[in-house]
This record gives structure tokens, sequence and C-alpha cells, in this order.
């Protein structure tokens, strides 16, 4: 493979972006909306993604410690 070629994701960088567009989807519709708002999920290899349009603090008393 050469420097210029474009790395093809495979199906598991595939679902990991449209989990990740769905929690950024669903964090637009709360700002719209003006509500709080935390999501997020594991991944099958234990990455973890979060979205947030709260404070720190707020945010961070509200996960489960499982994303923490």
């Amino acid at each position: 493979m050469t420097e210029n070629t474009p790395r093809i994701p495979d199906s598991l960088d595939m679902q990991r972006l449209q989990a990740m567009q769905l929690v950024a989807r669903m964090k637009e519709t709360s700002d719209r909306l003006g509500m709080g708002f935390i999501g997020g999920f594991i991944g099958p290899d234990g990455q973890k993604f979060v979205m947030t349009n709260m404070d720190d603090d707020d945010s961070q008393a509200l996960l489960p410690d499982e994303l923490k």
C-alpha cells in the first residue's frame, strides 16, 4: 500500500462511525431544544465515546462508572 492510498475502513470502523454519528445527532437535538445531554457508548474493542453539552462537573456526576 502506498502513502497516497486511502485506508478503507473495515465494518467495525463503520459501525463505530455510525454509532458516533447517532450520538452526535442526539446531542444536536438536545442543543436545539435547550436540554442537557450526555450520551455515549463503549465499543467492542473497549474504546469509549462520550459527548455532552453539560459542564464537566455535572456530566461526571451523571456518567456511569463504566464511561468515566
